[in-house]
């Protein structure tokens, strides 16, 4: 598997633990975890979109 494939999965499994954490109530009002999760995805998004295109 691709280095910027695994970069994309992890953007997505970010992505999912944030909407996991916004559409239920497992930890409450939690932002700091949805900050987490945001700036996780993001961070792993813009990577694997940087690493795609260099190859």
């Amino acid at each position: 598997m691709k280095k910027s494939t695994k970069y994309l999965l992890l953007a997505a499994l970010f992505l999912v633990g944030f909407l996991m954490i916004q559409y239920t109530n497992i930890y409450g009002d939690s932002t700091w975890a949805k900050a987490f999760f945001l700036i996780g995805a993001a961070s792993f998004l813009l990577g694997g979109i940087s690493l795609k295109r260099k190859e």
